[in-house]
C-alpha cells in the first residue's frame, strides 16, 4: 500500500485557525467548488528521498495529495486506478521504468523524472527515459519542484540547465549534417514540429493552428513517434540536428 500524504481541503482563511481544528474540521466544511490540487505519486527506492520529496510536496499549495511508493510495480498497479496529475520517478533505462512510463502517457498522467548519478551520464539516461520534464535530484528545492509542476501540467518540458547546455552542444555539433532518412511528417505534423522548437505547450499548439487540444496532442504524440524520441524535448533535438525544422522554416516562408 502507497504511504498517502496530507491533503488540503479546507479553504485558506480556515487553514489559519488552530492547526488541530483545522485538521479535525477541514473535510467538512471544504468548498466543495474549490479547485482540487494536483495528485501527486512519488516513486522512489530510497526513503530518504521519499521523504524528502513528500515534505516538499506538502508545502505546495498547488499539491493536493501525495501518495509514496518504494517499488515501481506497486505504483504501475495503482496508476490505472487513481489516476494521479503527476508522477515523480527517478531516471532509469530499465524495463520496469519504462513500462510505468509508457503507462503514465495512457493514463494521462505527467512523468517529472528526477535525474541522478555524474554530470556527463544524464543525458543519455534522459534519453532513455519518455518523460514529460527532468529536474536534477541535487537541485531539488521547493521552489524548482512547483515551478517544474506547474510547467509539466501546462504542457510545458522542465528541463535542468545542465542538461540543456549538453543538448545545445550536441545540436552545435551536428546542426551542418543533413538526414537522408525519411520521417514521412504531413504538412500539419511538420508545422506541429516547429511550434515545438519555439517551446509552445499543446495548448499554445492549439491555439496557433486553430485546432482543438485533443488535435495538438495528438500531432504532438505522432511527431514523438515518427522521430522515435522518448519525449518532445529530444524530438526537437533530433529535428535541429537533422535538418528539419530548418526545412520546415523554409516551407511556411
Amino acid at each position: 500500500m502507497p504511504e498517502i500524504g496530507k491533503q488540503r481541503y479546507a479553504p485558506t482563511a480556515f487553514r489559519q485557525l488552530e492547526p488541530s481544528f483545522a485538521a479535525a474540521g477541514a473535510r467538512t466544511l471544504a468548498d466543495p467548488h474549490e479547485p482540487r490540487g494536483l495528485q501527486v505519486f512519488v516513486v522512489h527506492p530510497h526513503q530518504m528521498v521519499r521523504r524528502g520529496l513528500e515534505t516538499m510536496l506538502g508545502d505546495l499549495a498547488l499539491v493536493g495529495s501525495t501518495s509514496v511508493f518504494s517499488d515501481v510495480g506497486t505504483a504501475h498497479r495503482e496508476l490505472g486506478t487513481a489516476r494521479p496529475d503527476v508522477l515523480i520517478c527517478w531516471a532509469s533505462a530499465t524495463d520496469d521504468v519504462r513500462d510505468l512510463a509508457l503507462a503514465c502517457r495512457e493514463c494521462g498522467t505527467h512523468l517529472l523524472s528526477l535525474l541522478e548519478g555524474p554530470e556527463e551520464g544524464q543525458l543519455a539516461v534522459a534519453s532513455a527515459v519518455p518523460a514529460d520534464g527532468f529536474l536534477l535530484s541535487a537541485d531539488l528545492t521547493v521552489e524548482s519542484l512547483g515551478e517544474a509542476l506547474t510547467r509539466i501540467t501546462r504542457g510545458e518540458t522542465p528541463l535542468p540547465a545542465s542538461l540543456s547546455r549538453r543538448l545545445l552542444g550536441q545540436l552545435r555539433d551536428g546542426t551542418a549534417r543533413r538526414s537522408e532518412r525519411s520521417y514521412s511528417l504531413t504538412p500539419r505534423e511538420s508545422e506541429t514540429l516547429h511550434l515545438l522548437s519555439h517551446g509552445l505547450s499543446n495548448k499554445q499548439i492549439a491555439r496557433s493552428l486553430h485546432i482543438s487540444h485533443h488535435g495538438a496532442k495528438r500531432h504532438v504524440a505522432n511527431v514523438i513517434a515518427k522521430l522515435n524520441c522518448p519525449n518532445r524535448t529530444l524530438a526537437v533535438a533530433l529535428a535541429l540536428r537533422e535538418g528539419l525544422i530548418q526545412e520546415t522554416e523554409r516551407q511556411e516562408t
